[in-house]
């Protein structure tokens, strides 16, 4: 777990460091934005599934915004599930490599065939579905030549993009806290930006101690029956 530690907190020194010290530190950031605009998008179409709603398509722009086409559902679940969605699924990445190392090698899969999907079946521009079926491949490609890494990729994408999201409050989902705060008017858009802000706290901070914890827990081992 003393490897994983350290990966988690080079993982977050190095997307700072980048980020705010390192000329052009957004250019070399730039996957990690797309992936994380996917996530916020994937977390609006899950929460209109979710909500009843349906799912008419998802895309990704060069400048790292995103839209996807809903059809019903609740629209003040579908505003929160880009913010919140997004950061339970990276808080998710994190907790596999954090703690489920055997989860890890099919992660990879799972990832490829979520974003294959979204690049086919939720279509609408070419520029997504190439960015995603590179994202597809490149994990594919990850897990099998670098399969003992793949829990500390995990770690590093998961831990940078919740760090980003969290981050990020301050801007990008400026829009969706507006219609959130339109179905919801009864408290004002900067107090739920706070509370979205808290509850994505919560849930990383939940994340981290409960993979820690996992990981302290020895596994049980099974003996043969006497005879």
């Amino acid at each position: 777990m003393k490897s994983k530690t350290a990966i988690l907190i080079l993982s977050i020194a190095a997307y700072l460091a980048v980020k705010h010290f390192v000329p052009y530190g957004p250019l070399l950031l730039y996957p990690l934005i797309l992936l994380v605009t996917f996530l916020h998008e994937l977390g609006h179409a899950v929460f209109a599934l979710m909500s009843g709603g349906s799912v008419h398509g998802l895309q990704i722009n060069p400048d790292g915004s995103g839209h996807a086409q809903i059809g019903g559902g609740w629209i003040g679940l579908v505003s929160m599930g880009g913010y919140v969605g997004s950061a339970l699924f990276g808080n998710l990445l994190l907790f596999i490599g954090l703690a489920k190392e055997k989860w890890a090698r099919v992660a990879p899969v799972v990832l490829s065939a979520a974003f294959v999907y979204a690049a086919v079946w939720w279509y609408q521009r070419l520029f997504t579905s190439i960015v995603l079926f590179l994202f597809a491949g490149g994990w594919l490609w990850m897990s099998r030549r670098f399969l003992e890494k793949m829990a500390a990729a995990l770690v590093f994408v998961g831990s940078t993009s919740v760090l980003y999201i969290i981050e990020d409050i301050s801007s990008g989902p400026m829009s969706d806290l507006a219609v959130f705060t339109a179905q919801l008017p009864f408290l004002p858009l900067w107090v739920w930006a706070a509370l979205w802000l808290l509850l994505v706290l919560m849930i990383t901070t939940a994340t981290v101690k409960r993979a820690f914890q996992a990981a302290r827990t020895p596994a049980r081992k099974t003996h043969p029956p006497q005879k």
